[in-house]
C-alpha cells in the first residue's frame, strides 16, 4: 500500500530533474523477467518480521534486491505497508539519508508532515530522527522499511542511527538491510534478544527446485545437475545462463562457467558484450562510468540524440543485468554491477571526456554532489576548478539546505578544497550551520587573510561580497546586535548589485539586528523589504515561512500576544496541510505558544515545553532571540521547582556551552539572569551585585551594540539586588529606566514589568500613592493581553499591591484581571511542595504530552525504559492518575 507520489508543481528543470533522481529510488526496481517465487527466502523473510531486524547479506549478483522486491509485492497483495530505499554514495551523510529515508515513509502512507520536503541538514540529526521515529509509533500499523545497497551508504554516524532505530523502532515496524558486506552495527545484544535475523550466501543461493523453475527444466533432467555444479547456486549465475541459453537455444553446447565473479566476467566479455551490435555495446561501454543512466544525460555525455531507444533496446536484450526504473514517467536505466565493472572503458582520455560531460550536466540540472564526484572523477584541472569552483554555494544553502553542502564537501579531496577559496567559504558555512559558531569565523578569517595574501579577492568580485556576507552572518549570531551593521551592509550592497540573493540575505541580517536592538519597526520595514525582494526573485515560496518566524519574534517582542498566538497557530496547521514547514518554523511555532502561555497563565509546563522547543531548534539554527526567550522562562521554572541554587547552576551550565560554541552574545544576558536569581539571597549578596560593572553596563547601554532583551534583564537583576539590599531609589531608577525605553519602542512586556517593578520600589521607599498609580497601570495594560506573568513571578510581595489596586481601579474588566492575576498568584506558589512533580518527572510527562513512547522517551533522555517507567509511576501517584492521558490531561489543566 503506497500514498501517491505528491504533485510539485511550478519546479525549474533542474528541480524536477532532483526530484525525479530521488523519487526513482524511493520504489523496488521493476522487474523484467520471470522470476523465480523464492517461496523459502520470503517465508524466512515473513518469519524474521517478528524481530526488529532483518539482514541481507551477500556479494553482487545473489538475488538481493529481485528477492526483496518481489516479498515488498507480495506484502502489497496483503494490505501490508513496505517502505523502499535504494541507498546512494551521495547519501553518506546523516541528514540526506535521513531525508531519503523520511521521502521512501511518506510514499509508503506514513505521514511525515513536512519531513520529507524539509531542506537536508536544517535541522540535527538527532532531532529529525526523533521526529521520525514519532510519526512511526503514530502510524500504529505494520509496516517494513527497505534499504537496499545499504553498504554504500554505511559509515560510523549512519550506523549509530541504524542502532537507535532498531532498538527505538515500535513493535509492529520491521527493519530489513541489503548489503554486500557486514554492516558495523552493535547487534549482540539484538542476537541476544532473537531480535535479528541474518540472511546471507547460503540462504541466498537458489535451490535446484528454483533453478529448475528459473530455466523452466525438469527436476529430473541431467542439464540441472550440472548447471548447479557450475553455478553453485548463484543466482546471477543462473540468469546468465539463462539468458544465453534464450539466444543460443535449448540444444546449444553450454558454457563452461561457474560461481565465481571471474569467470562470469570472463563470459560477460566473450558472449553478453560481443553478442550486442556495435552501437549498443559502445553505449554500454560509455553508460558504465554513471549510477543511473538517464536518457537525457546519455545524449549529453554522447552527443546524440538516439540514447532513449537504445537504451530500451539494451535492457530488452539484457533483462536480468539491466533495471528500469520510473519516476513521473521518466525511466533510468542501472547496470548490473558485473556489466558495469566488465564494461567500463579501456580508454582513460574517453573516461574522462565522458566524466567531465557528466558534472557539466548534473551541475545544469542543480545535482551537485553528484557534478562534484564526476568533475574529480575527469583528473581534469580545468574542469575540477570550472564545476567545484563556481557552485553557488549561498544559493544551494538557501534552497537545499546544509546537508547538502556536506554531501559536496564529502566529494570534494581535500586538495582540492585547499586551491578554491570559495569551496573554504563553503566549508566554513557548513561548519557554521552545525552549531561551531566560533571555530567556523576562525575558518572565515583564515580563508579571507590567505585570499588576501594571495591576491585571489582583487580578481573575483563575487568571492569578496561573499566573504562579506558570511561574515556579517556570524558576527551577527556570534556577537549579537554588531554597532557597524549598517557599514557592512552597504559595502556588501555596493557590490552586489548582480546578486538579487544578497540583496535578501542583507535584509534577513537587519531583520535580527533590529529585533535584537529592539527596535521593532525598522524590523518590520525589514521583513517588508525581504519579501519583496523574495517575490520579485521567484523565492518568497522557500522564504515566507522563515519570514513568519520573524513575524512571531517582533509580536512577542511588543507583546502582542493574541497577534503571535494567532499567526502561530495558523503556521501549525499550515504545517500539517501544506506539508512545507522547515524545522526552525515548527520549533518556532511551539516556542511561541509556550511562551504566551507562561506569559498569560503561568504555567510550569510552558518551561518545559518552550525546553523542548530550543532542542528542537538544534545547536545549528537557535540564535540569540530563542535563547533570550526560553533560558528566562526555564530558569524561573527550576526556581520555582528546586530552589534559586538549581536555577543559577543551570544558568551557569548554559553559558558555559554556549561560550565553549563561540556565542559571546549570550553572555551578557545570562549573566544578568543570574543576578536575578542571586539578587533573592543574602543582602550582602544583593548589595554586591550593585556594584557588579557587568551589570551597570549592560543596564546603562542603550545603542546599537547590546540587545534590549539583556538590557531589560540586567535592569530587573538591579532592582532586586537595589530592593533586597534595602536601596529603593536605585531600584526606582531601573525601573523608570525600562518604563520609558518601554513606551518609547511600544514593548509592552518592558512597560508592564517597569511598572510592577516601580511599584514594588516606590512602595519599598515610601510612596504608597506612587505605588498604587504604577500598579494600577501596570494591570489596565496588561488586561489588554491577559499577561499576568510579570505580577506573579515577583511572588508573595506584590499581593498586598495587586489587593490594594483591586480597590482602587474603577474599570471592571481591569478589576476582573488584577482578580485573574490574584487567583494566579495562588495557584503557583514560588516553591513548589515537596509531593509535586520533579523536574525529571515533569520533563518525561511533557514528552507524553508530545505523544512519545516510553521507549522513545528514554532515547531522547539518555534512559533506560525501566528508568522512563519509575518515574512515570511516581508521577502517577503524585497526581492521582493511572494512565498516560490521564496525566497529559491533569497537568494540562494544572499546568
Amino acid at each position: 500500500m503506497t500514498a501517491p507520489e505528491p504533485e510539485a508543481p511550478g519546479l525549474s528543470p533542474p528541480g524536477l530533474s532532483r526530484r525525479r533522481a530521488q523519487l526513482r529510488r524511493i520504489a523496488p526496481p521493476a522487474q523484467h523477467v520471470a522470476a523465480t517465487g523464492r517461496a523459502l527466502l520470503r517465508r524466512s523473510l515473513d518469519v524474521a518480521r517478528a524481530g526488529r531486524l532483518t539482514i541481507l547479506m551477500g556479494p553482487t549478483g545473489y538475488g538481493k534486491t529481485t528477492a526483496l522486491a518481489q516479498w515488498t509485492a507480495t506484502l502489497a497483495d496483503r494490505g501490508l505497508a513496505a517502505a523502499w530505499y535504494t541507498a546512494s554514495d551521495l547519501d553518506r551523510e546523516p541528514d540526506m539519508f535521513l531525508q531519503m529515508l523520511a521521502l521512501s515513509l511518506d510514499r509508503a502512507g506514513v505521514d511525515m508532515a513536512d519531513m520529507a520536503q524539509r531542506k537536508a541538514g536544517n535541522a540535527s540529526p538527532k532531532a529529525t530522527l526523533d521526529d521520525m521515529l514519532l510519526r512511526l509509533e503514530q502510524f500504529a500499523r505494520p509496516l517494513v522499511i527497505v534499504v537496499d545497497d545499504y553498504e554504500r551508504v554505511e559509515h560510523p554516524e549512519i550506523a549509530r542511527m541504524i542502532d537507535v532505530m532498531v532498538e527505538a523502532l515500535p513493535d509492529e515496524i520491521h527493519l530489513v538491510l541489503a548489503t554486500r558486506r557486514k554492516p558495523q552495527l552493535n547487534l549482540s545484544a539484538l542476537r541476544a534478544q532473537g531480535a535479528v535475523r541474518i540472511i546471507d550466501p547460503a540462504e541466498l543461493r537458489l535451490s535446484e527446485d528454483e533453478i529448475a523453475a528459473a530455466l523452466d527444466l525438469s527436476p529430473d533432467t541431467s542439464e540441472l545437475a550440472r548447471i548447479v555444479e557450475q553455478t553453485e547456486g548463484w543466482p546471477v549465475a543462473v540468469q546468465l545462463y539463462r539468458l544465453w541459453r534464450d539466444r543460443a537455444g535449448r540444444h546449444a553446447d553450454a558454457p563452461g562457467f561457474g560461481g565465481q565473479v571471474e569467470e562470469v566476467a570472463d563470459y560477460l566479455a566473450e558472449q553478453v558484450m560481443a553478442d550486442l551490435p556495435d552501437a549498443l555495446r559502445a553505449l554500454v561501454i560509455d553508460m558504465a562510468v554513471l549510477d543511473y543512466i538517464e536518457p537525457a544525460l546519455a545524449d549529453r555525455i554522447r552527443g546524440r540524440t538516439d540514447s532513449a531507444a537504445q537504451l530500451a533496446e539494451i535492457a530488452a536484450r539484457l533483462p536480468t543485468l539491466v533495471q528500469r526504473s520510473a519516476s513521473e514517467g521518466e525511466p533510468a536505466y542501472r547496470l548490473h554491477p558485473l556489466l558495469a565493472d566488465y564494461a567500463q572503458a579501456r580508454d582513460g582520455d574517453q573516461v574522462r571526456r565522458l566524466h567531465s560531460e557528466a558534472a557539466r550536466w548534473f551541475a545544469e540540472h542543480e545535482r551537485y554532489a553528484a557534478a562534484v564526484r564526476h568533475a574529480v572523477l575527469s583528473s581534469n584541472a580545468a574542469v575540477q576548478t570550472r564545476i567545484v569552483g563556481a557552485l553557488p554555494f549561498l544559493d544551494i544553502f538557501l534552497a537545499y539546505g546544509a546537508g547538502e553542502l556536506r554531501a559536496i564537501l564529502r566529494e570534494t579531496p581535500a586538495a582540492l578544497v585547499a586551491t578554491l577559496p570559495r569551496i573554504q567559504l563553503m566549508a566554513a558555512l557548513a561548519h557554521f550551520k552545525t552549531g561551531a559558531f566560533g571555530s567556523a569565523l576562525a575558518m572565515l578569517d583564515l580563508v579571507r587573510e590567505r585570499s588576501a595574501a594571495n591576491g585571489d579577492a582583487t580578481r573575483d568580485a563575487r568571492f569578496v561580497v561573499e566573504c562579506d556576507a558570511l561574515a556579517l552572518i556570524f558576527l551577527i549570531y556570534i556577537d549579537g546586535p554588531i554597532e557597524d551593521c549598517e557599514t557592512r551592509i552597504a559595502q556588501i550592497l555596493a557590490q552586489a548589485s548582480a546578486y538579487p540573493l544578497l540583496w535578501a540575505w542583507c535584509e534577513n541580517a537587519m531583520i535580527v539586528v533590529h529585533q535584537q536592538r529592539g527596535d521593532l519597526a525598522a524590523a518590520r520595514q525589514s521583513i517588508i523589504r525581504a519579501r519583496e525582494i523574495y517575490e520579485t526573485g521567484g523565492m518568497l515560496g522557500f522564504a515566507e515561512a522563515h519570514l513568519h518566524t520573524h513575524d512571531m519574534l517582533i509580536m512577542l517582542a511588543a507583546g502582542q500576544l493574541r497577534q503571535a498566538g494567532e499567526l502561530a497557530t495558523a503556521m501549525q496547521r499550515d504545517q500539517r496541510t501544506r506539508r512545507n514547514a522547515e524545522p526552525v518554523v515548527a520549533a518556532m511555532t511551539q516556542m511561541t505558544l509556550a511562551a504566551i502561555e507562561h506569559e498569560r497563565n503561568y504555567r510550569e509546563r510552558a518551561g518545559d515545553t518552550i525546553r523542548l522547543a530550543l532542542e528542537q531548534f538544534g545547536e545549528g539554527e537557535a540564535w540569540f532571540e530563542q535563547y533570550a526567550i526560553a533560558y528566562p522562562v526555564i530558569a524561573d521554572v527550576i526556581a520555582r521547582r528546586h530552589g534559586r541554587d538549581a536555577a543559577i547552576r543551570m544558568i551557569e551550565t548554559a553559558d558555559a556551552r554556549l561560550k565553549a560554541r563561540g556565542m559571546r552574545c549570550c553572555t551578557g544576558l545570562l549573566h544578568a539572569l543570574a543576578g536575578l536569581h542571586r539578587a533573592g539571597g543574602m543582602s550582602a549578596e544583593a548589595a554586591a551585585l550593585l556594584r557588579d560593572p557587568a551589570l551597570q553596563r549592560s543596564a546603562a547601554r542603550d545603542g546599537a551594540g547590546i540587545s534590549w532583551r539583556e538590557r531589560d534583564m540586567a535592569r530587573r537583576a538591579l532592582v532586586a539586588a537595589a530592593l533586597r539590599a534595602a536601596a529603593p531609589e536605585a531600584a526606582c531608577g531601573h525601573a523608570r529606566a525600562m518604563i520609558d525605553e518601554g513606551q518609547r519602542d511600544d514593548r509592552i512586556g518592558t512597560l508592564i514589568k517597569g511598572l510592577v517593578l516601580l511599584a514594588r520600589a516606590s512602595e519599598a521607599a515610601g510612596d504608597g500613592a506612587e505605588a498604587d498609580r504604577a500598579i494600577a497601570e501596570a494591570v489596565r495594560i496588561a488586561c489588554t493581553e491577559s499577561v499576568t506573568a510579570a505580577f506573579v513571578e515577583e511572588g508573595a510581595a506584590i499581593r498586598p499591591l495587586l489587593l490594594r489596586a483591586r480597590t482602587l481601579i474603577q474599570a471592571a474588566i481591569d478589576q476582573k484581571h488584577a482578580e485573574a492575576i490574584l487567583r494566579t498568584l495562588d495557584a503557583h506558589p514560588q516553591f513548589r511542595s515537596p509531593d509535586m512533580l520533579s523536574d525529571r518527572e515533569a520533563e518525561i510527562v511533557a514528552h507524553l504530552a508530545d505523544g512519545a513512547s516510553n521507549k522513545l522517551i528514554a532515547r531522547r533522555l539518555g534512559l533506560t525504559d525501566n528508568t522512563v517507567k519509575f518515574h512515570l509511576k511516581k508521577a502517577y501517584a503524585k497526581l492521582g492518575v493511572s494512565s498516560r492521558k490521564e496525566a497529559v490531561a491533569r497537568v494540562m489543566q494544572d499546568g
